[in-house]
This record gives structure tokens, C-alpha cells and sequence, in this order.
């Protein structure tokens, strides 16, 4: 690839990133699902503590839905940083990206505990480009630490 197909790659991955957190913030579920691929891994087994086994999946739509059922009434706000994003090919690339979140949790939620939480680590991405649009195939979120406060 010459210098210029591969910045636009490379901004084509970073916006596909951008839109995911915004979505999640948003609640937009359905603008979620479509930045990945029909048959997109999602891997958060290592997000959450104590870490869960069962957040594995290659269903984007599961993966959506599961994220409204927690999230359902929580305040959120991701950010990703510091992408090392590497294009394989025309159609694929990878990207580590430092990442952090806020959620603030209302009493009654079914899965998180009341209050706020503060997070950091790194999602490890997978891209494949469909069309004119680089969608993830595969995301895997891992921790460094999590802080929760009433």
C-alpha cells in the first residue's frame, strides 16, 4: 500500500472506534452493531471483575444487547487513546487502544453496583474492511484497574 492508502486506512479504523464509544454512550445499539462484522468476536471475559467466562460471543447483536441490559439507566463515557494501529493489508489491520470509562450506576440496577465506576486498560482490535468501511471483527477488552465509589 502507498503512504496515503495507508493513512486513510488508518483513519477509516480510528473513526470505526470513535463511532463504537459513541454509540455505547448514546445507547444507539443498533448503530453499534453496525461497526462490526456479521460474525464479530467480542471478548470481555477479562472487563469485568470478578472476570466472567460467559462474555464471549461472535454474535454483534448479542453482544449489543447485552451491553443495553447492563447498561440500562447508567451514564457512560468512553474514551480510546493512543491507538498503535497497524494496517496488515487493503482489507485488514489491528489496533491496541488505551482506553477509559465512567459509568454512573443509579440504585436498582440489575447488574452493576450503585454509584460510580472508573476504568482502564486496552482493547486489542481486529479490522477488516467491507465496502468503502472498516468494520471490527474482533475486540477483546482487558483491565488494569477498576474503581468503584457510592
Amino acid at each position: 500500500m502507498d503512504p496515503v492508502d495507508t493513512l486513510l486506512a488508518i483513519e477509516g479504523v480510528k473513526r470505526c472506534k470513535a463511532e463504537y464509544f459513541r454509540c455505547v454512550d448514546e445507547k444507539d445499539w443498533d448503530g453499534l452493531v453496525a461497526n462490526f462484522t456479521v460474525d464479530a468476536e467480542t471478548d470481555m471475559r477479562e472487563a469485568v471483575e470478578p472476570h466472567n467466562p460467559d462474555l464471549l460471543t461472535r454474535d454483534p447483536k448479542a453482544f449489543a444487547a447485552n451491553n443495553g441490559y447492563v447498561l440500562e439507566g447508567v451514564t457512560t463515557a468512553h474514551f480510546g487513546y493512543m491507538p498503535r494501529i497497524e494496517v496488515l493489508s487493503e482489507t485488514e489491520a489491528t489496533a491496541v487502544w488505551s482506553m477509559e470509562d465512567w459509568l454512573w450506576v443509579p440504585e436498582g440496577n440489575s447488574v452493576l453496583p450503585a454509584g460510580r465506576m472508573h476504568g482502564w486498560g486496552h482493547y486489542f482490535d481486529r479490522y477488516t474492511k467491507v465496502g468503502d468501511r472498516w468494520l471490527i471483527s474482533a475486540t477483546r477488552l482487558t483491565r488494569i484497574k477498576i474503581e468503584f465509589r457510592a
